[in-house]
């Protein structure tokens, strides 16, 4: 069959030559009845410049058997399986596939999410011409148990610019889905771990991206998230209120110290925690889906702030002097 494009035709050959210029990191556990649908749209892609990395978390299913079977049938794929001897879990298992990590871009896609075939083509496109952004991602369709549009607008502006957009406006971590550029990471972010079923951590990951680079929004449904009511993401929003107010201030801690290490000036300093703040108190109700965050009582309030500025202590008390300055003006 002949090429469609020049620019194809040199795609293929580039993939048989030369290393990929960006890799799909596929986190796979009990997958046989999606992953096929999800490695066929990536398939499906008009840029085909690409590797997938997958890797099967160890399983009760035949999730491995149905990978290496599409894998023979779809040999133009550069692929990659790994097998884990061990039950890593998802954070885990992400953070794996984010070492094997060698391209200058990659994507993460979770085993059951679908993309449009200009997906990678399009955001590909968008990173190359913005050399400043570390990230570049569209607009996500939920399907399945939940039919929602979910858009977060782009980060743009300086450190501090893009630091305080996103912790007034940022929750929903569709930039995780994303094209990342990893050169313009400083450090190799990984995932990091929290003592609430790892709630949000995917968004504490999109805040550390926003402190390095520009994150670029494109207005297109692209990305389709597959909604079920064993998910992980789905059980986030049904703790009680109790551990949701503990969940959300360990959220906002993990963003406050995000803060401190990025070496912000003093003036900065006290916009950011401030922003933090609001985001703790005031914005949950409308950033958080979790209800019991929107009635709050006072005494539950108080709590909060009090507990939120013992945290500014803690991380302040090598600067003495300018946490006083700091939490006079917050």
């Amino acid at each position: 069959m002949p090429f469609s494009t020049p620019e194809l035709f040199l795609q293929k050959i580039r993939r048989q030559f030369a290393k990929p210029r960006v890799s799909i990191l596929v986190p796979a556990f009990n997958a046989r009845e999606f992953i096929c649908e999800t490695l066929d749209s990536l398939n499906d892609q008009t840029f085909q410049d690409f590797q997938i990395l997958i890797s099967i978390d160890k399983s009760d299913d035949d999730t491995g058997t149905i990978v290496e079977r599409w894998c023979k049938e779809h040999e133009n794929i550069q692929t990659k399986i790994f097998y884990q001897a061990h039950l890593l879990g998802w954070v885990q298992n992400i953070n794996f596939l984010l070492k094997q990590c060698t391209t200058k871009y990659f994507i993460m896609m979770p085993h059951d999410d679908l993309i449009h075939k200009t997906y990678l083509e399009k955001l590909f496109h968008h990173i190359k011409s913005n050399p400043s952004a570390c990230v570049v991602f569209s607009d996500v369709q939920g399907f399945g148990k939940q039919n929602l549009l979910i858009t977060q607008s782009s980060v743009k502006g300086d450190k501090a610019e893009r630091a305080h957009e996103f912790l007034i406006n940022h929750l929903a971590a569709v930039a995780s889905r994303g094209l990342v550029n990893r050169k313009i990471l400083s450090d190799f972010i990984l995932l990091s771990e929290n003592n609430y079923s790892n709630i949000a951590i995917d968004t504490i990951w999109n805040m550390q991206m926003s402190l390095m680079g520009e994150m670029i929004r494109i207005p297109e449904v692209l990305y389709y998230k597959r909604y079920q009511s064993n998910s992980v993401h789905e059980q986030w929003w049904k703790f009680g209120k109790e551990d949701a107010i503990k969940a959300w201030l360990e959220h906002c801690t993990d963003c406050l110290k995000l803060i401190f290490r990025a070496g912000f000036e003093q003036d900065e300093m006290i916009s950011l925690i401030r922003a933090t703040k609001s985001r703790l108190i005031q914005d949950a109700r409308y950033i958080c889906p979790n209800k019991e965050l929107s009635t709050l009582s006072e005494k539950e309030r108080t709590w909060l702030v009090d507990e939120f500025e013992k945290t500014i202590l803690i991380l302040s008390e090598a600067k003495i002097d300018q946490f006083h300055r700091i939490l006079e003006n917050v």
